[in-house]
């Protein structure tokens, strides 16, 4: 059974949605990550692309406990070039789970959900589909608007409740980045064609 902490709900829909995801033969990476300031961004992978979904992944995973800060902007753009890297298809699904607060000492506020927001456009622009979820906290939909943007984003109040949410989430993610990427493609276009006329 889950317990009441946000950080148990957090590590059951990860792992719910990293076994469904490996049952149906994709390919699954998970990390977490903490910070205590802009110079120290630590990135914990629990399973590498390359590595088995098996005992020491979920030991990994169920032995994190929560410590220091929340620099989210950071850790979605590790994900995102380790996607860039690693991910070996054009399919590419970024599913960040948190409780929805950009936070660290100097980055709080609207600082701190902008960088989160413009992280996860940078990320959509080069075709991954981004997912957040916020579980087990209580983060008002205004809040979320605020960090993740555009991007695909729910908040569940239990892990149980990812099954009602999970597919159409992979659905619009998939959908809206590769729009995304179509259109940033298109104004790289125009602006070296522009680059050309003027030269």
């Amino acid at each position: 059974a889950v317990g009441g902490t946000v950080h148990a709900h957090q590590q059951a829909a990860t792992a719910r949605v990293a076994r469904a995801l490996h049952e149906i033969g994709a390919r699954v990476a998970l990390y977490g990550f903490r910070s205590q300031g802009r110079t120290s961004v630590q990135i914990l992978p629990f399973k590498r692309f390359d590595e088995p979904l098996g005992r020491e992944a979920w030991h990994r995973l169920s032995s994190c406990t929560p410590r220091a800060y929340t620099r989210l902007g950071a850790a979605i753009r590790h994900a995102s070039r380790t996607l860039d890297r690693e991910a070996a298809t054009s399919r590419r699904v970024l599913l960040v789970v948190s409780d929805g607060f950009a936070y660290d000492h100097g980055y709080e506020g609207a600082y701190g959900q902008a960088d989160a927001r413009r992280a996860l456009t940078e990320a959509r622009r080069r075709g991954i589909g981004c997912i957040c979820l916020s579980v087990g906290a209580v983060t008002d939909a205004r809040a979320l608007r605020q960090v993740f943007g555009s991007a695909a984003y729910a908040s569940l109040g239990r892990a149980d409740q990812l099954p009602l949410v999970i597919a159409p989430m992979f659905r619009y993610a998939l959908h809206s980045a590769a729009a995304q990427r179509r259109r940033a493609q298109r104004r790289a276009r125009t602006h070296l064609d522009s680059k050309r006329t003027t030269t």
